[in-house]
């Protein structure tokens, strides 16, 4: 690659860069969380095990999921 080649491709980068806008990250407030239903022994009494696994499952995901949200909202703010 010529000298002149390499000098013109740095001159194009500077510029360019230069223009590029600037990011503004303003901290995102915390949902608050909503009133979840209430879910007794005697109303799983009639669910079969592979079922309350399932159940079990789909609600541990979703703690997990609101954790990493939670988590993901919390890094923009300035602590």
């Amino acid at each position: 690659m010529s000298r002149l080649m390499r000098l013109s491709l740095i001159a194009i980068t500077l510029v360019i860069s230069a223009c590029a806008a600037n990011a503004v990250t303003a901290p995102l407030p915390m949902p608050s969380r909503p009133d979840m239903p209430t879910v007794t022994d005697a109303d799983l009494q009639c669910v079969s095990d592979a079922v309350y696994r399932r159940l079990a499952k789909k609600d541990l995901a979703y703690k997990y999921y609101t954790e990493r949200l939670q988590a993901v909202i919390k890094s923009t703010w300035d602590d």
